[in-house]
């Protein structure tokens, strides 16, 4: 196959580098580009990054020597297998601020961690200082509405969460193991895309499953995802303190306490043992720390 090659493999493997604005040095277009992209011309330019290094990349529209470009992940082709696979486009800057409100269109932003660990509280935040930029994804559920949800959860009947997976309506889906009953949860493949069309960036609030979901359903390289961990130096230090935040929450009895320590337990573990699957870690010591180092590597975000 085409895309096993050391070529597209070397090309895969820039991506960190070329998630980065740049500056059109040289301009030409494909008018019959390969197979594989579709039979519409490409417009491919040289650009020099704001590190200085110069890619190939593919411009998105028509642009000019000397204009900026931004980073845009972009489906780059659909294999014969169905493979999607996405590569790094540039979109051309102009002089319009109303551009500003599509920074990097094309990926999902995810945050991941245990119960108690700061995931809803981190997320409300950023909501307030990247309004412009990002949008909150719903959680569908088949769980009852509990004190302390703030909106984050669309609640539906089991037999209706099982009638949207059969009709591939979900893009991820996991069930999560109770002291009373089993609780399925996923996100609704349109609320993602919809935000995609908006020029924005969704947000998951989401948990070890869902994040192997949405992965499969959209490739590695479209999710953003940071790892969320409570102050501890030591396994047992963190989970006492997810188990003190909890407990003061007050929105849980102490069946359904010693459930998600149990659950957290097995979180922890998976950040050992996916380690693929994240591109950041953070301790959520100090929200306003995390805040501006989830700003600081998302790309459009710095400056919002």
């Amino acid at each position: 196959m085409p895309d096993s090659s050391p070529i597209y493999a070397r090309s895969q493997s820039q991506w960190p580098s070329k998630l980065q604005s740049g500056i059109v040095l040289a301009v030409t277009t494909l008018t019959h580009p390969p197979g594989r992209f579709g039979p519409r011309p490409r417009t491919i330019g040289l650009i020099q990054l704001t590190d200085g290094s110069k890619v190939m990349g593919h411009i998105l529209g028509s642009s000019m020597i000397g204009q900026r470009v931004r980073p845009r992940l972009q489906l780059s082709c659909v294999t014969g297998e169905g493979l999607r696979l996405y590569d790094v486009a540039y979109e051309p800057l102009a002089a319009k601020p109303a551009l500003r409100t599509q920074p990097f269109p094309g990926y999902v932003l995810a945050l991941t961690g245990p119960s108690g660990v700061g995931k809803s509280t981190i997320s409300n935040l950023l909501m307030q200082v990247s309004a412009p930029y990002v949008v909150k994804v719903p959680i569908l559920t088949t769980r009852g509405r509990k004190s302390g949800d703030d909106g984050e959860y669309r609640y539906v009947s089991k037999e209706k969460f099982q009638e949207l997976m059969g009709k591939d309506a979900l893009v991820a889906t996991a069930k999560i193991p109770s002291h009373t009953d089993d609780r399925w949860y996923g996100y609704r493949r349109a609320d993602i895309e919809r935000i995609w069309r908006q020029g924005r960036i969704p947000v998951v609030i989401t948990e070890m499953h869902l994040l192997q979901g949405l992965a499969h359903s959209y490739g590695r390289r479209s999710i953003l995802s940071f790892g969320l961990l409570p102050p501890g130096k030591s396994r047992r230090a963190m989970l006492s303190h997810l188990l003190r935040r909890l407990r003061t929450r007050g929105r849980e009895t102490e069946e359904h306490i010693a459930d998600r320590l149990k659950n957290a337990e097995r979180d922890l573990a998976f950040f050992d043992e996916r380690k693929d699957l994240f591109d950041h870690f953070l301790v959520n010591e100090d929200l306003d720390v995390v805040i501006e180092m989830v700003k600081k590597n998302v790309p459009g975000l710095a400056e919002a």
